[in-house]
This record gives structure tokens, C-alpha cells and sequence, in this order.
């Protein structure tokens, strides 16, 4: 599905979460049917938390250069992909493989334009005390819809 004025967030979200589901081994644990991509932190004392690792996915937009028909302009997404584990290796792997897909021209191809940064590796405790490591992937993509 392409991304329209009218599933800006949705398809933007499912677009980057159908890119990351691509990646060969991106799942340290091979969890089959895994759930370890997420819209939002989950709550790891809820019955159905897959453990870790696990990434998150936001995705804003906004427009720029907007024309002279009010419905078509340049779209701006910001995506963040947030990887975080409790093995600080695991987050280095994981990092390594979407960078490096990112970087290959014929993936992730709904957004004509990409730029790509990232985030030093950092750790917090998680709500049982764990040492949680984790580093934010962040990407510009832009769109004309």
C-alpha cells in the first residue's frame, strides 16, 4: 500500500515496521511470530511481554514546499527506530543490520529521500532493576503526496 494524505501515520508506521520485519536476522532470538517491534515502549510486567530485545518505532510528519493545490505537498517524516536490550551487544548487531539496509537503496523505498543518524549508545534501568542498553536510529524521509 502507498502512503496518501489519508494513512499518513498508519502506512508511514507500517512501511517502517514491514521494512525492519525484512531484515534477515534481525531478531537475535528467532522468537517465531515474534512481537518484538512496537509503536509504543511496552510494559514489560504485562503478561504478553516477548522480553527482550525489542525496538520501537515513531513516526511523525509534516509538510513543506506545499504547492498551489492545497492537497499535494512535500511530506517530512521523522522516524525514530529505538533498539533496546538487555545485552548491550545485541543492540550493536541490531544496529549494524538496519543501518546497513537502510543504506541500500532498494529498501525502504516509499520515502524518495533519506537521511540517517543515530544515537551514542546509552542505559537505563528498567522497572525491575535491570540494566536495559539502547540506542535510537533516527531517519528523515521525504515524500511528495
Amino acid at each position: 500500500m502507498t502512503i496518501t494524505n489519508a494513512n499518513i501515520f498508519s502506512q508511514a508506521y507500517n512501511s517502517t515496521k514491514d521494512f525492519l520485519n525484512g531484515i534477515s536476522g534481525l531478531d537475535s532470538r528467532n522468537r517465531f511470530k515474534a512481537n518484538y517491534i512496537h509503536a509504543s515502549l511496552p510494559n514489560i510486567n504485562q503478561k504478553g511481554f516477548d522480553g527482550y530485545p525489542f525496538i520501537v518505532v515513531r513516526v511523525d510528519a509534516s509538510e513543506e514546499n506545499k504547492s498551489f493545490d492545497s492537497s499535494t505537498s512535500t511530506k517530512v517524516f521523522r522516524m525514530i527506530i529505538g533498539i533496546y536490550s538487555d545485552d548491550p551487544s545485541q543492540v550493536d548487531s541490531m544496529s549494524d543490520k538496519i543501518m546497513s539496509n537502510l543504506k541500500d537503496e532498494t529498501q525502504l523505498t516509499d520515502f524518495k529521500a533519506k537521511e540517517l543518524s543515530s544515537s551514542p549508545m546509552a542505559w537505563d534501568l528498567d522497572l525491575k532493576g535491570k540494566k536495559i542498553s539502547f540506542r535510537n536510529i533516527g531517519i528523515i524521509g521525504r515524500l511528495r503526496v
